[in-house]
């Protein structure tokens, strides 16, 4: 269906409508121009037509039009001349005399400007009067006065076509018209398509080479090299327009500047990366020092002191321990974006791990009032993986659970075994029955330093990079975390491990 969405495909029916548009309006054209042609000469070639029919028949009678005695001679010579229908009017237009069947005639008197136009010394053709068997309908004529001793008595109006005529022309038209028209139309549509088909392949052609050029560049990420698309030079020939040429220059800049910007990216986060771990490596020296003092004191002093120093102590001690914990979470998210981390896969009973991450949280469970559970509890389900940082995720992620759980709530790790990307692996969520995630707020949960509004504990040892180092530590075993949530129903995070099969 690409096809079908193209410009080339678009301009191509486009450029045929215009043609077949422009071939009926000129063939309509041809038509009336052709029967306004046929018209002229027919009539100027009749046009004492009924000046002698009027020497030949014996109009008047005593000077007097006689319908009666005319009808039989109009018959006999509409006979020798059945393309015309002869007539006899008054001075006011008022038929008086004709051949026509009963019923035929629709028109008592006609309009006698075109009679006296034609009879007039000044006549232009075509000239078109009443068609006494129609009541709407024009024909040409001929026609001639009707004296007697000088005094106009009536006209002779001959019709020049007359109805048996048209009928006979119309049959034959039609079945001519019908093959001509298939004929010239399919003629016609295949020139169009030919014609059309190379016009917009040369109008096309440099658009079609740059979109290639365009797309190869992307496909072989070539801005990482620095490397300029130079379009102006490949898109520059005789069917390039102006247009063509300065969207090539511009799409050439644009790539130079997104090689720049991509280099100086680079740099920058290789600075970012070096800087967070020189500063969580030199902090990680004074931190331990400053923790072993406060530890020492307690030891030491703790039974002596007051009770005020030794809560000041206390609160201390327990800052120290939260800046330590962030100071490692800081190092291992910057080794880890080092890209030089590598994995050390094994066979992991996947169950029986998530159970032991699970106790270790009993106590702080128990105290936020959370139910911790894993389903099922198999122990021989195992995984692919290394299992010191599948038990950073599993603890990562059950930590987030119960920060956002209010008491009476219940965290579960489930295990599925699925069939995803034609391997066979176990689906691993972690979900919970807390207070949920905005809809706003869930696209940035793995973001680095994004803490969401939602938790309801009051720790304040949370930096927000324990989903962050999650979404690292998963993507070293090419796996893609994912979260569901909705505000006051929980939120679940899910991933897939390949399973692990003894061979």
């Amino acid at each position: 269906m690409t096809i079908f969405k193209g410009i080339t495909f678009r301009l191509n029916v486009l450029f045929v409508l215009v043609f077949l548009s422009i071939t009926l309006m000129f063939l309509w054209f041809l038509e009336n121009s052709s029967k306004s042609y046929e018209q002229q000469a027919t009539q100027a070639l009749h046009q004492e037509l009924a000046a002698h029919m009027l020497v030949e028949a014996q109009i008047l009678k005593d000077g007097e039009i006689d319908p009666k005695a005319l009808k039989y001679t109009f018959h006999n010579m509409m006979l020798l001349g059945p393309a015309f229908e002869i007539y006899v009017t008054d001075t006011q237009g008022k038929l008086l005399a004709h051949a026509a069947e009963e019923g035929k005639i629709k028109r008592t008197s006609i309009d006698l400007k075109p009679v006296k136009s034609f009879i007039g010394p000044q006549v232009q053709f075509p000239l078109l009067g009443d068609d006494p068997r129609h009541p709407s309908r024009k024909k040409i004529f001929s026609a001639a006065p009707i004296n007697y001793q000088g005094q106009l008595q009536g006209y002779l109006y001959v019709i020049i076509g007359s109805e048996l005529e048209d009928k006979i022309i119309a049959n034959l038209t039609n079945n001519k018209l019908l093959s001509e028209s298939l004929i010239l139309g399919g003629s016609a549509l295949l020139f169009a398509l030919f014609v059309g088909t190379i016009l917009v392949w040369l109008i096309t052609r440099p658009l079609t080479k740059m979109t290639c050029n365009v797309l190869m560049y992307q496909q072989q990420q070539l801005w990482h090299k620095n490397q300029r698309l130079n379009l102006v030079k490949s898109s520059t020939s005789w069917t390039s327009s102006n247009e063509e040429v300065a969207l090539a220059t511009v799409i050439d800049e644009m790539s130079e500047q997104i090689s720049e910007q991509l280099e100086q990216l680079k740099v920058k986060d290789i600075q970012r990366k070096e800087l967070l771990s020189y500063i969580s490596h030199d902090l990680r020296t004074p931190l331990s020092s400053l923790t072993g003092y406060i530890e020492t004191w307690q030891k030491q002093f703790a039974a002596k002191a007051d009770e005020s120093s030794a809560h000041y102590i206390d609160v201390a001690h327990r800052n120290a321990l939260v800046l330590s914990g962030l100071v490692e979470q800081v190092f291992e998210l910057a080794h880890l974006e080092t890209g030089s981390v590598e994995l050390h896969r094994e066979p992991i009973a996947v169950a029986e791990l998530a159970q032991d991450i699970m106790d270790s949280f009993d106590l702080r469970a128990k105290e936020a009032g959370v139910e911790l559970d894993v389903s099922p509890k198999d122990t021989s389900l195992q995984v692919d993986a290394d299992i010191a940082k599948l038990e950073r995720v599993f603890g990562n992620l059950v930590a987030n659970a119960i920060r956002h759980t209010p008491p009476g709530g219940r965290i579960v790790i489930r295990f599925d075994l699925v069939n995803f990307d034609n391997q066979e692996k176990v689906h691993i969520t972690v979900q919970d029955s807390g207070v949920g995630i905005s809809k706003d707020q869930l696209p940035r949960v793995f973001e680095a330093h994004f803490r969401a509004s939602n938790k309801v504990d009051s720790e304040t040892g949370n930096a927000g990079l324990g989903l962050a180092i999650v979404k690292a530590l998963l993507a070293l075993h090419q796996s893609d975390i994912e979260v569901e949530s909705e505000e006051q129903e929980g939120t679940s995070f899910s991933f897939y491990l390949p399973r692990y099969r003894i061979q």
